[in-house]
């Protein structure tokens, strides 16, 4: 469970500051058996918003999937149950934690595809500044099987980039937007502060929705890389649906401006 120790000032200030922080041990072993075991069960019968990112553009295999916790009762209690909510309220600085959706990204062995550059909120309906995720490492992480980077800072750059499709393919989805594009962080990436952490099953990252962040691809054979990321929006979220963004597989019954409170989006912490 999360502790004193984890929500010390200096742990929210770097949270402040740069945008992203790990936390260590924050999901026991009782709970990574539970989702690996639910990410296995997704893997051989994948559900409806299942996709493989790396389709026509590498060998291998980087499976994505979201809304698992609609039908799966382990996704669903890693969603609603576990210290994620309280994680992310303490972090957000805000007295609730209402969830937004799960997302679920799997790079197998030898797949060379990455996770581009981007920033989290251009792609959805929501507005505020209490928006975070808190994405579970579920195996042994680092640059080589690709661990998640995060320019640091970036999340108070005052700039909303143009989302980046992940797939090869799917680049006509945001063509008419009139965000900018992202820059080129690979070009230079002496340019920036660059982060990412050594991570071991059970840690987790808390990263705000608007740091650019991306991920290399799996280049280590044997060595597969679970991560489960569970979104979570605060006091000041407010629903907006404008053109542009993602399109979510389910329409809340929220009108434009409202806060995220809903049936889709369940209030979880703290408890009722």
């Amino acid at each position: 469970m999360i502790s004193e120790a984890d929500v010390a000032p200096a742990v929210i200030a770097e949270y402040e500051r740069d945008g992203v922080v790990c936390l260590r041990h924050q999901f026991d072993a009782r709970w990574v058996e539970r989702l690996r075991a639910a990410i296995e069960r997704d893997l051989a019968s994948p559900g409806p918003h299942a996709t493989n990112f790396a389709e026509g553009s590498s060998a291998g295999k980087f499976f994505g999937d979201m809304y698992m916790w609609r039908t799966d009762p382990e996704f669903r209690a890693a969603a609603l149950d576990s210290p994620a909510a309280a994680i992310a309220a303490r972090l957000m600085g805000s007295t609730s934690a209402h969830f937004f959706y799960d997302q679920l990204f799997v790079k197998e062995p030898g797949t060379a595809h990455p996770t581009p550059w981007h920033q989290d909120q251009p792609y959805w309906p929501v507005k505020g500044w209490q928006i975070a995720s808190v994405w579970i490492a579920l195996d042994p992480i680092d640059q080589s099987n690709g661990a998640v980077e995060f320019i640091a800072g970036s999340h108070r750059w005052g700039v909303n980039y143009r989302p980046t499709p992940f797939r090869k393919g799917h680049e006509i989805k945001f063509t008419d937007s009139d965000l900018v594009p992202i820059p080129d962080i690979d070009a230079d990436r002496s340019k920036y502060e660059i982060k990412w952490w050594k991570m071991e099953p059970g840690d987790c990252l808390v990263f705000h929705a608007m740091i650019v962040h991306g991920a290399p691809g799996n280049s280590t054979p044997g060595a597969r890389r679970r991560g489960l990321s569970l979104r979570y929006t605060g006091d000041d979220a407010r629903y907006d649906p404008r053109p542009g963004t993602f399109q979510f597989p389910f329409k809340p019954d929220l009108a434009a401006g409202a806060p995220m409170t809903c049936e889709l989006f369940p209030r979880v912490w703290p408890k009722r």
